[in-house]
């Protein structure tokens, strides 16, 4: 994963910003996306506007805006294919006691659900896809996926924020 970020170390600021919000965008987007180095994506966004490289409120904003974008591709998706989302190769992959727990969750619990899933890396892609395919309202999902978003990036960044602080 390092291999794939150390050349943003050197980027413009603006490819920065496109490569990283891109990669948040399709790990939830893509079901294959559960591979993307987003967490490394994030810090790595902090730490560069805690060296001043990057300006960390546009960081923000291109995190949480590529991170409910994203959301919102796969919920759609969910509500689409439903339940058959469980055959394919990544559903399969996934592991059919995984997936009946996440259904549980988001079933029972609901946009709390949607924001604890948000912050664990394999679920947050499988989650806004669960909730559609469970019928969640929409006008319920968006606003618990903004809340995930905004809690998982703003913790992330400002983790690699202050790394770039601890290391001078």
């Amino acid at each position: 994963m390092d291999s794939l970020l150390r050349p943003l170390l050197e980027s413009p600021p603006a490819l920065v910003y496109l490569v990283c919000g891109a990669l948040i965008f399709l790990e939830t987007a893509l079901l294959p996306g559960i591979v993307l180095p987003t967490l490394s994506s994030l810090l790595l966004m902090g730490f560069l506007a805690g060296r001043g490289t990057l300006d960390l409120p546009l960081a923000l904003t291109v995190a949480i805006g590529a991170a409910v974008a994203g959301d919102q591709i796969a919920f759609l998706e969910g509500r689409r294919l439903g339940p058959r989302l469980r055959t394919t190769r990544f559903g399969r992959w996934f592991g059919r006691d995984r997936w009946e727990r996440a259904e549980r969750a988001v079933a029972r619990y609901g946009v709390p659900a949607v924001i604890a899933g948000r912050c664990l890396a394999g679920v947050r892609t499988v989650v806004p896809r669960i909730a559609g395919a469970a019928e969640m309202p929409y006008r319920r999902f968006v606003p618990g996926s903004v809340c995930a978003a905004v809690v998982w990036a703003c913790a992330e960044l400002f983790l690699g924020h202050a790394g770039a602080w601890v290391s001078g």
